[in-house]
């Protein structure tokens, strides 16, 4: 994907190289593999950003789709990344095909 002051560091994030106002984007698809509640959410510096906590009690095998878009003002260093947590010590597989995105773009 094209990028423009950011960077993918550290690994599995993305850091903000210009303060502004971002929308970002996130999908996942994933199945547990025990029952139990899974909860996504985009952190920003490690703190989850109140409107993308989404929680949802899966079933074993049963997958479930976690997607959303909000609109954040972030500074310069600021390190995006989604996070899965569960109740139990669970398995979590991916969905086939496309099954984790997130995208930041400044829109200000």
């Amino acid at each position: 994907m094209p990028n423009k002051n950011v960077a993918y560091t550290p690994s599995n994030s993305i850091t903000v190289n210009q303060t502004g106002v971002y929308e970002i984007n996130y999908f996942s698809n994933v199945s547990v593999t025990l029952g139990t509640t899974l909860t996504m959410a985009i952190r920003v510096n490690g703190t989850n950003i109140p409107s993308t906590v989404l929680s949802r009690s899966l079933s074993l095998g049963t997958s479930s789709i976690y997607s959303g878009s909000t609109i954040v003002s972030l500074n310069t260093g600021d390190v995006i990344d989604m996070v899965l947590s569960t109740l139990l010590s669970v398995g979590v597989t991916l969905g086939s095909g496309v099954n984790e995105t997130l995208s930041v773009k400044k829109i200000n």
